[in-house]
Parts: structure tokens; sequence; C-alpha cells
């Protein structure tokens, strides 16, 4: 059994986790990737962004019996990265792409776990659920960019240039159903994906909402 202290010292650190790993990503989505580009700056940027992330989400993935598994996505991806500011190879930066996908999907199945447990709506449950919209944001920019290193620049038209924040810009936009038009997928993955990220885009917050009002009035019933 935990002391009370212990438990109170759990749930700062979740707390800070969450309010750090929200930082980190609004950061990188709306102030780093306007201005990344994929040179030696825009690589290692990168590269200084994945670990701040991972340490972010890293309190939430780190069990015993996963201490491996998140070992492999500290270690594997470095190499990888730091590889790939010397020797630009397309499937070297598939790998690193593939690797944060996974590991996002991964992060925020456990946080939406969390955000979704029994108990009164707090400041904890908001910040995780707007992380999971966040990180859906990023993982679909990173398949884009996939997509594009897989078929190459025909599967979208109206690209500035061929860099993740390109791509990233396209997904916040099919995210949020926005849509201004002066990027259009034409690979018919592409296609398939922009319309399965704008349907989350409309499904995620209204059922979000409808869940978090109806969490919050059983557990106030509760008490």
């Amino acid at each position: 059994m935990q002391s009370i202290s212990e438990r109170l010292t759990t749930i700062w650190k979740e707390r800070q986790s969450f309010t750090f790993l929200l930082v980190v990503l609004a950061v990188y989505i709306f102030i780093v990737v306007p201005f990344l580009n994929e040179g030696f700056t825009g690589r290692l940027l990168f590269i200084v962004f994945y670990f701040i992330f991972l340490s972010g989400g890293i309190n939430f993935l780190a069990k015993k019996r996963k201490t491996a598994i998140v070992l492999i996505f500290i270690i594997a991806p470095f190499i990888i990265l730091v590889a790939g500011i010397f020797f630009e190879l397309p499937w070297l930066t598939l790998g690193v792409d593939l690797f944060i996908i996974v590991y996002c999907i991964w992060l925020g199945t456990v946080i939406l776990k969390k955000t979704f447990s029994k108990g009164h709506i707090t400041v904890n449950r908001i910040e995780g659920a707007i992380i999971v919209y966040l990180l859906s944001g990023f993982v679909f920019g990173l398949i884009y960019h996939g997509i594009y290193l897989l078929n190459g620049p025909a599967a979208f038209k109206g690209l500035l240039n061929f860099h993740r924040a390109e791509f990233m810009y396209f997904s916040m936009t099919t995210l949020t159903t926005l849509g201004y038009g002066d990027i259009v997928p034409v690979n018919v993955f592409a296609r398939l994906c922009s319309n399965l990220e704008a349907l989350n885009g409309q499904l995620y917050p209204a059922i979000l909402i409808a869940r978090l009002v109806s969490m919050e009035i059983t557990s106030s019933k509760d008490h």
C-alpha cells in the first residue's frame, strides 16, 4: 500500500508529465515546425525534439516489463537520426518516421486510458485529451511524409518543398478540417489518410466532450 505522501508524489509527477508533454508538442508543432528545414540545423532540432518528447512520455510508458521496449525507442531512433545527418537516405528517414508513429500511437493509447479512467474531471484529463488530439495530427503528418518517401512528389500537389514541416502543416489543416486547398493529396493512400484524419478531427472533439461531461455527471452523483 502506498502512503499518502507517495500517492501525492505520484500524482504530482503525473501532472508535471502531462503539462510538460503538452508544452513540448505545442511548441514543436506551432513554433519549431514552421521554421524547420531539412538541413543540418533542422535535423539537429528534430533529434532534440524527439528526445525531449520521449522524456516527457517515458513516465507513462516505463514499466518494469516494458523497460527494454522503451530503451529500443531511445537507442534505435537516435542511431538512425544521427546517421541521417550524414547520409541522406530515404529509408533511414522512413525508419525514423515509423519508430515515432508507433511510439506516438502507444503513448496516445496509454494517455487515453488515463484520461477516461474513473474519477472527477481534472486539468490532467483535459491536458491528456489535448495531447492525444495533437498527437493524432503529428502521426498523420509523419504518415504523409512516409507516403511521399515511398511514392515520390507525385503523391501530393501544391507542396512548396518535401520537408516534414510541409506535411505537418497539411496534417493540421486537415485535422481541423480547415482545408485551404493549397496542398492536395493525389495518391490513393494519401487521400484515404486525409479522409480518416478529417473524420477524426470532426468526431474526436464531439465524442470527447460528451464522454467527459457524462463522466463528470456520474462522478458527481456517486459523491
